[in-house]
């Protein structure tokens, strides 16, 4: 009986003691663990669109304007120059769509603008291709009486 006893105090030291080694010589330390890098951020570009004022159009007379502040956002400088090259051909898709869309919805509501930035991402997708603006910030949207 007193053998055992001997040889299981004898293991508990010997665990004990392998587990020491490990914990203070073989784990590594919080210096030697190497955070992950994070990727660096991407290269975020704003372009501001001159404000569109757009006519909301009933029975043949302007009844008031809409006018938005828009922003476009995208990735890097190649975009950015691609942008602003077809910056008059997408102004143009957004002010054709927007005369459509204001013509369509009643003069009183307020103005959804989750409704018209996914519009105008849409556009700027056929545009100049879709991934090229990663974003629309509309700033301002409101309404000017005629």
């Amino acid at each position: 009986m007193k053998l055992l006893i001997i040889i299981v105090v004898v293991l508990i030291l010997l665990a004990g003691g392998g587990g020491g080694y490990y914990y203070f010589f073989v784990l590594p330390t919080q210096d030697e663990i190497a955070e992950p890098v994070a990727p660096p951020p991407p290269d975020t570009r704003l372009i501001e669109l001159d404000p569109l004022r757009i006519p909301v159009i009933r029975s043949g007379a302007v009844v008031n304007y809409v006018i938005l502040n828009v922003t476009l956002e995208t990735i890097g400088p190649e975009n950015e120059a691609f942008i602003k090259k077809l910056m008059p051909r997408l102004r143009n898709a957004f002010l054709t769509d927007l005369n459509g869309y204001f013509a369509a919805v009643p003069v009183d509501d307020r103005i959804l603008v989750r409704s018209l930035k996914r519009r105008m991402m849409i556009i700027s997708g056929h545009v100049v291709g879709q991934g090229v603006v990663s974003d629309v910030l509309i700033q301002n949207a409101f309404k000017q009486k005629n």
